[in-house]
């Protein structure tokens, strides 16, 4: 179904989200899938995200754009992910179950996203892309994301993410995701793990190559599972 350009129409709302700070990074299981192990990031990761973070084809999807100019813009990244900072976000180094190799990396990046809810993020080596890594992560978060302790709080957020139905005091929690409307395979990974699109928005481009330019955005939510809780 086509949805309109709207512009951010913020409604405040009683809801859960998860307890703040997040479990911290040292005290974070490792999840194991058919395919992945989703772990804690660790200073060894430095070589793999420093490769990760210079393809184009891997970059051009995340708010920086282009790649890292350098290791030592890489290197920020990673301590930023495993230091204090890391502890306000649940993020995790994405790897091969039989290899151990980091292939991507992923999480809920921003407690506060674009339409008010936490954001999911990720991203993978071009090597990895189409083979369903992508989802596989994706599911493989939702449940554990879900089962992090909950506070009941009142929280700002669009209005298109709360369904008509719902009091306005009292919504069901979310999990927000932003892609640009040209990112069709991270629209199909939404699609299959339970995510629908919400929200059509433009925002001035911050790319070096949009110059510019209004980009337009897609924004999804996926609501708290009733059997999570």
């Amino acid at each position: 179904m086509a949805l309109p350009v709207t512009q951010m129409n913020s409604i405040t709302v009683q809801t859960t989200l998860p307890v703040q700070p997040y479990p911290l990074i040292s005290e974070r299981n490792p999840i194991k899938t058919e395919r992945l192990i989703i772990r804690p990031f660790q200073a060894s990761d430095i070589d793999a995200i420093y490769e990760l973070r210079l393809q184009p084809e891997v970059m051009k999807y995340t708010k920086k754009g282009v790649p890292d100019i350098n290791r030592t813009e890489s290197q920020e990244i990673l301590d930023k992910l495993m230091g204090v900072p890391g502890n306000d976000m649940y993020n995790f180094a994405i790897c091969d179950g039989k290899t151990n190799v980091l292939i991507g990396t992923g999480g809920c990046h921003l407690p506060v996203g674009e339409v008010g809810w936490p954001e999911i993020g990720y991203m993978f080596r071009k090597e990895a892309h189409g083979k369903g890594y992508a989802t596989e992560f994706v599911n493989a978060f939702l449940k554990a994301y879900w089962l992090l302790p909950r506070v009941r709080t009142e929280v700002v957020v669009d209005a298109e993410t709360v369904e008509l139905s719902e009091e306005v005091t009292a919504a069901k929690e979310c999990l927000g995701a932003i892609t640009t409307a040209d990112n069709k395979p991270s629209h199909s990974v939404l699609r299959k793990t339970g995510f629908e699109r919400v929200k059509v928005f433009e925002v001035l481009g911050n790319h070096p190559q949009e110059e510019g330019d209004m980009i337009t955005l897609w924004a999804w939510t996926v609501k708290w599972p009733s059997k999570a809780t």
